[in-house]
């Protein structure tokens, strides 16, 4: 018998997430309204929102970060966003099955250790379906190295 996969809260179990609707709600929207953006966007029902196993996770948390960086060495960062929608959505050939948890670990390492942020506003602004800024991500960068100090 399988185990029912463990829901993954976007917005409380990623802090990147976090920082995204903490930014999100000094614009004087609700984590309801976020949601309800990302739902749409993605195409997904929450229930498909889960956590990817760790066997798999660990797997895919190689492969990717070498596929973004061959991305960024042949200057192609739209494959970039692609790639993160495509692991989001559930549509990569690798793992057919919505990896949110695994996007969001992308994009936190992508905030922190690359200058790309226009791939980050491109990227969030299909996750949410709406259109987002670099001002918005210079945000997020900050709530998060501000919670990283402490």
């Amino acid at each position: 018998m399988d185990k029912k996969p463990y829901p993954f809260l976007p917005f409380d179990d990623s802090l990147v997430g976090e920082k995204i609707l903490l930014v999100w709600q000094k614009s004087h929207h609700s984590e309801k309204n976020l949601k309800e953006h990302l739902l749409k966007a993605l195409d997904l029902t929450e229930d498909q929102i889960v956590f990817t196993p760790n066997a798999i996770k660990q797997t895919l948390m190689v492969s990717y970060p070498t596929e973004i960086r061959n991305y960024i060495d042949q200057k192609h960062p739209s494959k970039i966003t692609d790639l993160l929608l495509t692991i989001a959505k559930g549509k990569s050939n690798v793992h057919p099955v919505p990896a949110l948890d695994i996007t969001f670990e992308l994009i936190e390492w992508i905030l922190t250790g690359f200058d790309l942020d226009d791939v980050l506003v491109e990227t969030l602004s299909a996750l949410f379906g709406t259109s987002l800024t670099n001002e918005f991500i210079d945000q997020v960068r900050a709530e998060y190295i501000k919670e990283l100090r402490g």
